[in-house]
């Protein structure tokens, strides 16, 4: 709708205000009725719900609107949005009222859904019916056309003939022809009320009366929600479960056409008006479909998934770190415009940051009391094919331990993100003389000790009698881990020692910053890689002496990045305080790049380490036995379904690494260099083609051309390599017309500099055309996540599969071509999509709760995919935009 319409408010008369809001309560109950019924549809809501139970779903309801009407009532009074339009705050208002008014029904009744519905759709036509006569009788000042039009005639001519021909069915049966005489009689008269009377009569009688016959059929139960019609000539037949639902929606879709035309006055605003609700209406139809699809699949999944689940208080604390950044980095940000009131401002900055140290709180509070939090639930395992209930529950425990992979990659995405804000400290402050030359000492030892990995790995850790390992290499690594400890230090040592305000010292010792740091962790990778080969672990007194200095580096960071934040605090120059916070986040990078080494060299070594109470552990404390554990047979517990997660895993990064470069070299070929001819348009239509054929044509290629191939045996490569042909086409058909949408001025520009073409194509246009490719990428990999018709002809079907591939230790040189082997990625595997075609196949012996756990996660992992392309796509584009 034009903004034009959206702002006016002048459509209707200054005395017709109590028509408006009837109007826009009618709308408003339209919205209510279509959203509740898709709910009952899908049977979130079931029709025969009454009494309490349908009273809590309207105040949940309630809830929610007043939520969303409050909430954006207040953003308009902060002048965060701008609400205008008499028609969206007359419609919010409707909502209250219809929300409220039906939670009182439901909870001071015994009616039913179904019931309420029927009456909620004669209410609708009462309304719309007493509107169109007002308009009629000139009590309320609009401006219609003569006439509805013959579209909407025709409409309601096919809905009459609808309506009819159930009706003659009903009384006559569809035995006898005469039955045909009621949808010519009711459709011409539906068509003749619409398009012969005037605008106001033809857009609401034949409304009323349509709406108002399915509101009694449904309110009198004449279809209730045991009725079953079950037509000879069909071998199906249809329930009240489904067409009750179907009735409601299709009333409150036309009533919502309807009382918009009559809100906006008819003519054309009101034509305009009453399509623009449609489509909002249909795209929630949309909406609430998707989430419907997702909620019933993890709801049913949910009890199983998640029996079972543990985990420690300091492992969640560890994972909320990222999330604590980000909160913080947007608490510091500046929202909304400068129109913003200010306390609304500070509470949307705040709010995150808010949020998640609440839950920090009540987690941390687990580890100081030693309470556990457990949420008790109940789920069902199959025993000689008999359903058997068992108790689990969702707890967090108290233990102070954290594994060790948590660990690292928490620390290593948080050092990932300090260093990309990390700008630069070169040519900044004073001179030391000895830290250059330790500088350039640095190199040499980590060279050193690169060339001793590389001489234990070619002559053995003993050549000739020579202890290299065992005592040359575990010095080395000593020697280098208490290098890697002094050198964090130097930041603080340097702040220490010299003259001058803290501010002052700090900036002049920003050499010894970017030393200690890049340094210290140069130092300590080449420690902790060498480690591993010399096959000792150095220690002082039983004490892990790697573990201890990654430790102390850490602790020495965090202090020299608290020390710059203070000094930070006390200057009001503006280019110092820019400066002391690039030392802050050096520091924080510094601290979090030796907390991941420290979780590797845990990982590397096998052994745990404890300090203060405080454990690092190689298995950690998450406990998850759906998707950690593989299926046990014989087992008390059921296990999981590890093996197939790993699985699908693998199959899509497979299919990924094989046709997205294929797929986007193919494009930048045939969009930059091929000649636009023949051989383009051939190649175009093939492209479609090839998108266009179905999945289990590609599983059957798969069958005949690539097993034969790899050893006549169902493989994981297969899969692969089959996903990967499916994925291509809608690589390259996304990737050229992202390409081709790349302004010409792009490549003129990049050309007048002289930038060669290739240059210009690696610079400019892929940049520019990255969120279109991305895009493309996060369709395809939707799509092949799920497939199962093409798995089960190459993959197999395997139910309930009790190892996992281990490709990455699968591959292994081999002195003859081709050099490089792995047996893994021959073996079969199983995967989401053929455990839960194996769960059905498998029939009574299939556990029906372990199929919907497994559609639940596989969902879930389609949802984790779209959401890392998701977030790539948004990078690449605001780089684009800011550069």
């Amino acid at each position: 709708m034009s903004e034009a319409y959206a702002h006016d408010t002048a459509l209707v008369t200054e005395g017709s205000t109590s028509y408006d809001r009837l109007v826009d309560g009618a709308i408003a109950l339209s919205i209510v009725a279509f959203a509740t019924t898709l709910l009952a549809l899908v049977e979130l809501v079931p029709l025969g719900t009454a009494g309490a139970t349908l009273g809590n779903y309207f105040l949940t309801l309630f809830v929610a609107v007043s939520g969303g009407v409050g909430l954006t009532a207040g953003a308009s009074w902060a002048n965060v949005v701008s609400v205008t339009s008499q028609r969206v705050r007359g419609v919010a208002g409707g909502l209250l009222v219809a929300t409220g008014g039906l939670t009182a029904v439901a909870y001071l009744t015994t009616v039913t859904l179904a019931t309420l519905l029927g009456f909620v759709l004669i209410g609708q036509a009462l309304i719309i019916g007493g509107a169109g006569i007002s308009s009629r009788l000139d009590i309320i000042d609009t401006e219609p056309d003569a006439s509805a039009g013959l579209l909407a005639g025709g409409a309601f001519a096919v809905i009459g003939a609808a309506i009819g021909g159930a009706l003659g069915g009903t009384v006559i049966g569809f035995d006898s022809i005469a039955w045909l005489v009621f949808p010519i009689v009711v459709g011409v008269g539906l068509a003749v009320l619409t398009i012969v009377p005037r605008e106001d009569l033809g857009s609401t009688i034949p409304v009323g009366l349509v709406v108002g016959t399915l509101g009694v059929v449904v309110a009198t139960a004449a279809i209730g929600v045991g009725w079953q019609w079950n037509p000879e000539t069909l071998d199906g037949g249809f329930t009240g479960g489904v067409v009750i639902p179907l009735f409601a929606a299709f009333g409150a879709l036309i009533s919502a056409w309807a009382a918009a035309k009559c809100r906006a006055g008819f003519g054309a605003p009101g034509r305009e008006y009453g399509a623009f609700l449609i489509i909002n209406l249909n795209a929630l139809l949309m909406v609430v479909t998707m989430v419907s699809i997702v909620l019933f699949v993890l709801t049913r999944g949910a009890t199983y998934a998640t029996r079972g689940l543990t985990t420690s208080a300091l492992t969640l604390l560890v994972l909320l770190v990222p999330l604590l950044a980000l909160a913080t980095e947007f608490a510091r940000s500046r929202v909304g415009g400068g129109e913003w009131n200010r306390t609304v401002r500070l509470v949307t900055q705040i709010a995150p940051l808010a949020t998640l140290g609440a839950v920090a709180a009540v987690i941390t509070t687990v580890l100081i009391t030693g309470n556990p939090i457990e949420y008790g639930f109940n789920y069902q395992i199959l025993q000689n094919r008999n359903l058997i209930p068992r108790e689990t529950a969702i707890t967090i425990t108290p233990n102070p331990e954290v594994g060790a992979v948590i660990l690292a990659v928490v620390a290593s995405v948080m050092w990932i993100a300090l260093f990309r804000n990390y700008g630069s400290l070169r040519n900044v402050g004073a001179a030391f003389p000895r830290a250059e030359s330790v500088r350039q000492l640095v190199p040499v030892a980590v060279a050193g000790m690169a060339a001793l990995i590389g001489g234990v790995l070619l002559v053995g850790p003993t050549p000739a009698g020579v202890p290299l390992g065992s005592v040359v290499g575990v010095g080395v690594v000593a020697a280098g881990t208490l290098a890697a400890v002094g050198l964090a230090a130097l930041p603080v040592a340097g702040v220490a020692t010299t003259n001058g305000s803290i501010a002052d010292r700090t900036q002049a010792s920003a050499p010894l910053f970017t030393l200690g740091v890049f340094g210290g962790l140069a130092v300590l990778t080449a420690a902790l890689l060498l480690q591993p080969v010399t096959g000792h672990t150095p220690g002082i007194a039983g004490v892990d002496l790697v573990a201890v200095g990654a430790l102390f580096a850490t602790l020495a960071c965090g202090l020299a990045a608290g020390v710059s934040a203070y000094a930070r605090r006390t200057t009001t120059e503006t280019l110092q305080d820019r400066l002391l916070g690039e030392e802050t986040i050096l520091g924080l990078t510094g601290a979090a790049g030796f907390i991941a080494l420290l979780g590797l060299h845990v990982l590397a070594t096998g052994s745990g380490f404890t300090v203060l109470g405080v454990s690092v552990t190689t298995e950690g404390t998450l406990s998850w036995p759906m998707i950690l554990q593989p299926y046990i047979p014989l087992g008390a517990e059921p296990g999981g379904i590890m093996p197939a997660v790993v699985g699908t895993v693998w199959l899509v990064i497979g299919a990924t690494l094989f046709a997205v470069p294929l797929g986007i070299g193919a494009a930048v070929f045939l969009t930059e260099y091929a000649e636009q001819g023949r051989f383009t348009a051939v190649v175009e239509i093939a492209t479609n083609a090839l998108w266009s054929t179905p999945s289990i044509v590609f599983g059957l290629f798969g069958a005949a051309f690539i097993i034969p191939r790899l050893g006549g045996n169902e493989s994981l490569l297969a899969g692969m390599l089959v996903l990967g042909f499916m994925l291509l086409p809608l690589v390259l058909i996304t990737s050229r017309e992202s390409i081709k949408a790349v302004p010409d001025e792009y490549r003129d520009a990049s050309a007048a500099l002289g930038v060669s073409q290739w240059e210009t194509i690696k610079s400019v246009v892929l940049p520019a055309a990255m969120p279109g490719v991305i895009t493309g990428g996060i369709l395809g990999i939707g799509r092949i996540a799920g497939e199962t018709a093409p798995l089960i002809l190459v993959l197999g079907s395997t139910l309930n599969a009790t190892e996992s591939v281990n490709v990455l230790q699968g591959f292994q040189f081999v002195a003859e071509p081709p050099f490089i082997i792995n047996d893994q990625l021959l073996a079969a595997s199983a995967s989401l999509p053929t455990q839960v075609w194996a769960v059905i196949a498998a029939g009574v012996s299939g556990s029906p709760q372990m199929g919907w756990a497994s559609a639940a996660i596989l969902l879930s992992v389609v949802l984790t995919f779209y959401a890392i392309g998701i977030t790539a796509r948004t990078y690449f584009r605001r780089k684009l935009n800011y550069e």
